[in-house]
């Protein structure tokens, strides 16, 4: 039996409670101090990198290489379908079962999840003129992704020991994972120091700039929001453990391919050692050893370009359905609106009053579908709302105007089932559904764990 095992930080962290003020002056000044530091390494080794090219004899123009120009209205950077098709459907007994969304089954579905209004896989079309191995726009999001040519490796060795077929999955990082210069490979790895070294990621950034791909010089790395936004969570973990090791990551292929079923990097450290990363295999997000160092698993790259989540204005408070001014908290870089408060918490024109609840996840749909207008987020969604920075974590982020809430301790809820099985001889009817954590994590939950519910609507 082959084994792939998950590198993933459990651990909840425990964050001081802070005024709102202080909190968000203070993660804005990190998240700017921050910024700099990456921009100013990231314009370093593009500088560097475009020289040796030019030393090579190919042109570039490395003054454009630096962050797109601000305009004068923000693009709106809308989020994209998860692509689920399995829904909660009750039985006669009252328990959840799984039922395809749109399937006129035997089951009574929950209104409002994630199938029912966001149908579809992730969108995506051709950058005029460019293979699919070079570029490709995200048509919901308007984000470009860099493509990626086929390296012609295994992304995972095999022993050759036993049979064929047989040998034991190797799945750390080794030499078939190694960059060789100037490669844009779908099997090439990269750790991140921010300093240039080879095989660092920041340095791969300013090749990829010098080079001009598809003729752009912003390429970035992407947040985990980005990135996290073309998985395509159709089908159930359940499917898909079944089939690991992986043959291919959970992304529509046609658009995206030769990626590698892996752990991909984001721009959004952890910590000293640790920077998040998302899970290609099955669609989690947890952090992940960027130093490659004490045998981890690869960090595979694809890079993005496009509008970034503004340092400030993101957010617009305007009167709720009764009127209340403040109720509801515009989000001017998603165009998703959101209830101020979590539930089932009201917002009295000055601070939200009652007590926040845990609900089970057959609570949070039904608590959902009472509201009119509103809804449970998707995982794609609620994960907007967080904040990861270096040894921070806000959700919602931190310049989010809210005031009086209790401080987040478990998790919230999404709309987007995981994981379910229909009842059997030996068993009955199960279901799990995407949650993200307290501690930035995004994982595969049963429903009875007691999570928080915030709601949304468009």
């Amino acid at each position: 039996m082959l084994f792939v095992v998950f590198e993933s930080s459990t651990i909840r962290r425990q964050l001081p409670n802070r005024a709102p003020g202080a909190l968000g002056q203070g993660a804005a000044a990190d998240r700017s101090r921050r910024r700099s530091e990456l921009e100013s390494s990231a314009l370093t080794m593009i500088r560097a990198a475009a020289t040796a090219l030019v030393l090579l004899g190919l042109a570039v123009v490395p003054a454009a290489a630096q962050s797109p120009a601000v305009t004068a209205e923000a693009t709106t950077v809308k989020v994209p379908p998860t692509g689920a098709r399995v829904c909660l459907g009750l039985q006669q007994d009252g328990r959840p079962a799984p039922q395809a969304c749109t399937d006129a089954g035997p089951l009574a579905l929950i209104p409002k999840q994630d199938g029912m209004f966001h149908t579809g896989r992730p969108d995506y079309e051709a950058v005029a003129g460019q293979p699919l191995t070079s570029c490709v726009r995200d048509r919901v999001s308007g984000l470009v992704w860099e493509g990626k040519p086929d390296s012609g490796k295994l992304a995972w060795m095999r022993t050759q020991a036993g049979p064929p077929g047989t040998g034991r999955l190797i799945t750390t990082y080794g030499p078939h994972n190694e960059p060789a210069p100037g490669s844009r490979a779908n099997t090439d790895a990269y750790s991140y120091h921010g300093d240039g070294r080879p095989g660092d990621a920041m340095a791969y950034v300013a090749q990829v700039n010098a080079m001009r791909l598809c003729g752009f010089t912003d390429w970035r790395l992407p947040t985990v929001a980005e990135l996290h936004g073309l998985l395509d969570l159709g089908e159930l973990i359940d499917a898909r453990s079944a089939k690991w090791p992986a043959e291919r990551a959970a992304v529509d292929e046609r658009w995206l391919p030769n990626t590698v079923p892996g752990n991909y990097m984001t721009s959004e450290p952890d910590d000293e050692t640790r920077i998040w990363c998302v899970n290609f295999i099955v669609g989690f997000v947890y952090s992940c050893n960027r130093r490659m160092e004490r045998k981890p698993q690869p960090l595979f790259v694809r890079l993005v370009r496009g509008p970034e989540v503004p340092e400030t204005g993101r957010w617009r408070e305007v009167p709720d359905e009764r009127g209340v001014p403040g109720g509801v908290v515009e989000d001017r870089h998603t165009g998703l609106a959101w209830r101020r408060c979590e539930e089932p918490q009201v917002w009295n024109g000055q601070r939200c009053t009652g007590t926040a609840q845990r609900y089970g996840y057959m609570q949070a749909l039904q608590r959902a579908s009472e509201q009119p207008g509103w809804r449970l987020p998707t995982i794609k969604e609620v994960n907007s709302l967080a904040e990861r920075w270096f040894k921070k974590l806000d959700i919602p982020a931190a310049d989010f105007p809210v005031s009086g809430t209790q401080p987040l301790r478990e998790g919230y809820w999404s709309s987007t089932v995981c994981s379910g099985g229909a009842a059997t001889r030996e068993a009955t009817a199960w279901i799990r559904a995407w949650m993200l954590g307290s501690g930035g994590d995004i994982s595969c939950e049963v429903r009875n764990l007691r999570l928080g519910v915030r709601l949304v609507r468009e």
